[in-house]
């Protein structure tokens, strides 16, 4: 049965995992056998109970089975979107999605299914109970701990992060926002802003910061861009930073409502739009739906998908967008530097070489590392220098803001990547550049942001400084 689950479900999890050599392959295969082990705890104790098992089993088997056809064709993540697709899609379109390979994966299942059942019935359950009740159980307890040493060890991955997806869908947000704020008042009625939303970009990993590569060969080259090398943020993980960019929450606040910067800026009058190539969190999606408008681009698939769109595929409704009006607010939420960082550019941005070829970290070299992330930020030059070619073309007031979460560990203390404790990820990219006629209209607003380019500043600047650009006041009742 064990073989059977790896087959269906379980190995889906790894299938599209990127390995190089054969240590790296013994490795995560000792990690899916750790893995299954603990499936196998939870799966033996219910085959102890007739007929539970011949209920519960058949469900979550041919369920979890539909789950992991789309993991293993199409590499797709298990969501909260997801969960939300399956749920809430009309028959007639899914019906489209029934296509000769799913049909005769599942029909396999089916097999495999009735040949576990049969094979069920004709168990010894009483005996199976005095030898393997203790073995199985420690197997159940094995997850917990496993997941309390390393959290996302195991639940993460198929069959455990249906669950969780489940469950975060159904998930109240524990945020508390501030619907009706009073005393705003907006003074233009043509601006255009593009608030551009990164991820794990670390300020001194920026030509345009000093850094000794060119990371930045199209924005190195301007001189209306303007970057922060000194920016401070204490929140090291997207559910916590992300909220905190977006309200009037201050990095010490925790406990009262906050405002959201759309909020205002739909009562100013502005056309408020979400594009997002991240999977939303519940921790940010009540902000995030207090624009206007949520697109969410490859919404079925997360940073544990190794087949990502690029953020390049915000560009074209960014496009539609800048055409409907001339008061308008667009967020462009990106995967950026996350890992996977081979994942997150094309082959034209691979300036550094070499790069990582397995997703093994330990089995990998600094070079290696820095290398790859390095090339995203290359990748990221682009993408804001596109940008920056649109908006130059509005006739209207335009400025961006690129501001990044937070930023990345490459090696320092031998950590790697984020949600950690170290100052490499309290210093995120922070850029804005003004178009011509913003510069004419507000020269006030300009430059006083470029007096404190090299001060050191706090993320808390973030929220008050777009509401200035947007030319909003908000006038707090006494």
């Amino acid at each position: 049965m064990n073989i059977i689950i790896v087959l269906f479900i379980t190995g889906a999890s790894y299938y599209h995992v990127p390995l190089e050599g054969f240590k790296d392959r013994i490795i995560y295969f000792l990690h899916l056998c750790a893995l299954q082990a603990t499936v196998a705890g939870f799966l033996y104790v219910l085959s102890l109970f007739k007929w539970p098992f011949r209920i519960i089993f058949p469900i979550l088997f041919l369920a979890y089975s539909g789950f992991s056809f789309w993991a293993y064709s199409q590499d797709i993540s298990i969501t909260p979107s997801l969960i939300q697709g399956v749920l809430e899609t009309k028959p007639d379109i899914a019906i489209d999605l029934i296509t000769v390979p799913y049909f005769v994966f599942y029909v396999m299942a089916v097999a495999a299914l009735i040949f576990i059942l049969k094979w069920h019935s004709n168990l010894d359950r009483q005996r199976g109970l005095k030898i393997m009740i203790v073995p199985a159980l420690a197997l159940m307890v094995m997850f917990y701990l496993m997941e309390r040493r390393q959290y996302g060890i195991f639940k993460f991955r198929l069959p455990y992060n249906v669950a969780v997806a489940v469950e975060e869908y159904f998930e109240k947000p524990n945020l508390e926002l501030n619907m009706n704020p009073k005393g705003i008042v907006s003074s233009s009625d043509s601006i255009k802003a593009v608030f551009v939303l990164g991820e794990t970009l670390r300020a001194d990993h920026l030509h345009l910061n000093g850094y000794f590569r060119n990371t930045t060969p199209f924005l190195s080259k301007r001189d209306d861009v303007i970057s922060y090398p000194d920016l401070f943020t204490s929140k090291t993980i997207t559910a916590t930073s992300v909220p905190q960019m977006l309200t009037d929450q201050n990095l010490e606040d925790t406990i009262r409502p906050f405002t959201s910067l759309y909020t205002v800026a739909n009562i100013g009058g502005f056309k408020t739009t979400w594009i997002g190539n991240q999977t939303m969190e519940t921790s940010y999606l009540p902000i995030a739906e207090t624009n206007d408008d949520l697109i969410l681009v490859d919404k079925y698939r997360s940073v544990f998908s190794f087949d990502k769109e690029l953020d390049g595929v915000m560009l074209k409704p960014m496009d539609s967008l800048l055409k409907l009006s001339n008061k308008q607010l667009i967020t462009l939420h990106m995967i950026g530097s996350h890992w996977w960082y081979e994942n997150r550019y094309e082959d034209k941005h691979r300036f550094f070489k070499p790069v990582i070829d397995s997703k093994y970290i330990p089995s990998l070299s600094e070079e290696q590392i820095i290398n790859s992330y390095d090339n995203t930020i290359v990748y990221l030059d682009e993408f804001l220098h596109n940008i920056i070619t649109r908006l130059e073309s509005e006739s209207v007031p335009s400025f961006m803001i690129y501001a990044s979460d937070h930023g990345e560990l490459l090696g320092e203390g031998g950590k790697w990547l984020h949600a950690q404790e170290d100052d490499a990820l309290k210093n995120p990219g922070y850029i804005l550049w003004f178009s011509e006629s913003f510069r004419i209209n507000y020269p006030q607003k300009v430059r006083a942001l470029e007096v404190l380019h090299d001060q050191p500043i706090s993320m808390d600047l973030l929220y008050p400084t777009m509401l200035d650009l947007l030319d909003i006041e908000v006038n707090t009742p006494q």
